[in-house]
């Protein structure tokens, strides 16, 4: 199924609301970046990349492309705004990140640093994919279609009768008849043999499928993309004032590998690993592996899919890793034993991190950064000192919502008291050099309503509503939030 979102007319209205609320100052002022690129011959990689103020273009740099006519001015110097972006995971609710990135885009926004979890990774990799060796490339077409063409009841790959109880329960129909306990009894058991009622294959291969039809076979060729990206970055023209640069953090260059963070959970060893960055920690053939791979461990949910499983880099690397993150909370006799092990497993990303909004805090921390939240409307229950047997998986569930949520929160409560700091220095007058005029983050959560973040038998208007409210969210955090 492809969805087809671009002569829906609710969005061709909001995309028409959307070009007219990025021609407000106010959104220059939040997006205080700015960027053209110049082009020589026909290829498709920018010769140069120049950054500067919005508030003071310089000379003959055009005006700002909005919407996809003004992208496609032949001969035309086309000049951005500038961001990062962190996207929360959320299964399939991640159709609702498409239409918010649309809207974005369509605005004129282009991301240097992409960041997500599980659902989020999809949306992170797929941008990463589709915009090439171009970082001011826009991605949200294709990303677009890509997703609405998902094949998500695919995904359901376990065995016959586990995948016919899962969809049953999806669409909540009766599934704990007495003729549906054999396909319990073989649910607990596929779970006991392999951690995962799916095998997590059928998506693999797709993703896998929709890279390779956008240049990216192994992580080698991300990594490679990746630096291209941060070499355009790290040898753009600065063009604020004689010799200085817009963003300090570019004193020093800019890892092409911490441009794109996938969040999996490493298990048994209980840590988060940011992905590509930390693929040097597994082993040496992990590079030739499709990137899919990334997301696949990123997207692991406990028990719906097996844990993605992957070998250690054996030697001094693992050994090193272990030794900075366990050196004070566990003794010389556990190093050794995690030090010592062949292959690790990996869980959901929004275990440790599912909305990591600090993803960019200490590399480009001046670029305007967006983090994208999804909100479910789902009722909380009351607290009972008894619960029944079947309440049980619902406390399971909360215990790893506040786990999972902690972090971010802490992360988040973080970012409120730079903000502050940020505010004083601007009250007193203090200037570190060149600074954005607002603090450079905000939050944009998306309300998903009472969408299940597990429905991977949606229809297509579903598909199309979260899309909807993606777009509404990207209009209204240009009209209300900035």
């Amino acid at each position: 199924m492809t969805l087809d979102v671009w002569h829906h007319p609710d969005v061709l209205q909001l995309l028409g609301e959307i070009e007219d609320l990025a021609r407000q100052p106010k959104v220059d002022e939040f997006f205080w970046l700015r960027s053209f690129a110049t082009k020589n011959g026909a290829g498709s990689n920018p010769d140069e990349l120049s950054l500067f103020e919005a508030a003071d273009p310089p000379p003959g740099a055009g005006s700002l492309a909005v919407g996809e006519e003004s992208e496609g001015e032949s001969g035309a110097r086309r000049v951005f705004r500038i961001a990062n972006i962190v996207l929360q995971g959320g299964g399939v609710l991640g159709l609702a990140h498409a239409g918010f990135v649309t809207g974005l885009e369509y605005a004129g926004v282009r991301f240097i640093g992409i960041a997500g979890a599980s659902a989020g990774a999809i949306m992170a990799m797929g941008m990463a994919a589709v915009r090439g060796n171009d970082l001011l490339n826009p991605t949200h077409r294709k990303v677009v279609e890509i997703v609405g063409a998902m094949p998500m009841a695919t995904f359901i790959d376990g065995p016959y009768r586990t995948r016919r109880l899962i969809k049953q329960f999806l669409l909540k129909r009766q599934s704990y008849l007495p003729s549906s306990w054999p396909a319990w009894i073989g649910a607990f058991r596929q779970i006991l043999h392999s951690r995962g009622l799916n095998s997590g294959n059928a998506f693999e291969d797709w993703l896998r499928s929709v890279l390779s039809e956008h240049g990216l076979r192994t992580i080698t060729d991300l990594e490679n993309r990746l630096n291209t990206i941060a070499d355009q970055v790290n040898g753009a023209k600065k063009l604020i004032g004689k010799g200085k640069s817009p963003l300090s953090s570019l004193a020093q260059s800019v890892d092409g590998n911490q441009l794109l963070q996938i969040m999996a959970a490493c298990t048994p060893i209980g840590v988060k690993f940011q992905f590509p960055k930390d693929v040097e920690y597994l082993s040496g053939e992990t590079g030739s592996n499709s990137p899919a791979t990334l997301v696949r461990a990123s997207m692991s949910i406990p028990f719906f899919f097996e844990p993605a499983v992957f070998n250690v880099n054996k030697g001094e690397k693992w050994e090193r890793f272990i030794k900075e993150k366990f050196e004070y909370l566990a003794d010389k006799s556990k190093q050794r034993e995690l030090a010592h092990m062949d292959e690790v497993a990996f869980l959901d990303g929004g275990i440790f991190s599912n909305l990591p909004v600090d993803a960019f805090s200490t590399i480009l921390p001046e670029v305007p950064t967006v983090a994208v939240p999804l909100m479910s409307a789902s009722p909380a229950k009351p607290y009972r000192r008894r619960a029944r047997l079947s309440s049980l998986a619902g406390d399971v569930g909360t215990v790893a919502f506040m786990v999972r949520n902690q972090r971010d929160r802490d992360a988040i409560e973080m970012l409120r008291r730079s903000e502050q700091r940020f505010k004083n220095r601007k009250q007193g007058g203090v200037n570190a050099g060149a600074e954005p005029p607002t603090f450079p983050f905000r939050l944009s959560p998306i309300d998903v309503k009472d969408a299940n973040w597990l429905n991977f038998v949606m229809d297509e208007k579903d598909m199309m509503d979260l899309f909807l409210i993606g777009l509404r969210r990207a209009r209204d955090f240009l009209e209300n939030d900035l």
